[in-house]
């Protein structure tokens, strides 16, 4: 199994771009997209939404602070506002990051479990308070400079720049 996350793309027809391109090469079963895919200064709602559509996995759209009803509304399928699956042994919570995150856990999780989401633009792994807990960072607006994409697979998550080079890396055998 194999999980393709990626988050913050604030309508950017690049990144978004970007985005299938790694999905092509990377070949994921379910590919994540944690919220702000819209939200961009521009309005190109109508060719992301177009480029959603190559993504040839299960697609889930989180719903991020910056993506409006009106952007929603022109989607063919929903945007949630998480998204759960059970997958490497725990429990995966994907969501935006403005309403759950690090500081804010939503009380489905126990200890080993993964909350992945985006938000701060800035990647992060790390075991927190029993936790694994995953920040995707953007592909279209870093603000570590970094602009990024993660996998979550048998080994854990991975986060990797966009040229493919690994970034940071936490396996889920990582508890302390």
């Amino acid at each position: 199994m194999k999980i393709l996350v990626f988050a913050d793309i604030h309508g950017s027809v690049a990144a978004m771009e970007t985005a299938v391109e790694i999905c092509a090469r990377c070949k994921p079963d379910k590919t994540v997209i944690c919220g702000d895919l819209f939200g961009g200064w521009t309005n190109q709602s109508a060719e992301i939404i177009r480029l959603t559509d190559k993504i040839d996995s299960a697609l889930y759209l989180v719903k991020g602070n910056n993506d409006r009803p009106h952007d929603i509304a022109l989607l063919p399928y929903g945007m949630d506002d998480y998204a759960v699956m059970y997958h490497f042994g725990r429990t995966l919570f994907f969501t935006h990051g403005d309403k759950y995150n690090k500081y804010r856990i939503p009380p489905v999780l126990k200890r080993g479990d993964a909350l992945i989401y985006g938000h701060t633009h800035c990647s992060l792994l790390q075991y927190y308070d029993g936790l694994h807990v995953l920040n995707v960072g953007s592909v279209a607006r870093p603000r570590d400079g970094l602009p990024c994409y993660m996998l979550l697979d048998d080994g854990g998550a991975t986060v990797y720049r966009l040229n493919g080079t690994v970034v940071l890396n936490l396996p889920w055998s990582f508890t302390s």
